[in-house]
């Protein structure tokens, strides 16, 4: 395990969090919120349960991602390296996954779109983060 103390810490809890909040507009009805509970099979008539609870779960893989981040773009990382960097890993390794995992659960392209979508947002939110972070 690569030694952590190099990280900026404060840059990449805010990264975590500009990576993550975003989501609750990208999954809202001024974004993707009906064709992803369409694709998804969610009925929008019916009113979430636990919803708090997740949103603050979720943001314990959102940290683990802008720490994992952090190590791989570098202390210091210029804004192209950031970005770059972000693209790959959103690209390269999330959404492929998300590619083979819905072949074989039978999810369409429109879905694959959204949730690979929300993630390339995330890294490079985060990626600008650690890049402009004085």
């Amino acid at each position: 395990m690569e030694n952590l103390t190099h990280l900026n810490w404060a840059a990449v809890v805010v990264a975590a969090l500009v990576g993550y909040f975003p989501g609750a507009l990208w999954y809202s009805p001024i974004g993707f919120l009906k064709p992803w509970a369409r694709e998804l099979g969610v009925d929008l008539s019916v009113k979430p349960e636990g919803v708090g609870l997740k949103v603050a779960t979720g943001l314990i893989p959102a940290l683990v991602a802008a720490i994992v981040f952090a190590m791989i773009v570098g202390p210091y990382p210029s804004l192209h390296h950031g970005l770059v960097m972000a693209a790959e890993v959103a690209v390269g390794f999330i959404a492929t996954s998300f590619a083979i995992q819905y072949l074989y659960e039978r999810r369409s392209p429109t879905f694959w779109l959204i949730n690979s979508g929300y993630h390339l947002l995330q890294f490079l939110l985060m990626g600008t983060v650690l890049a402009l972070w004085p």
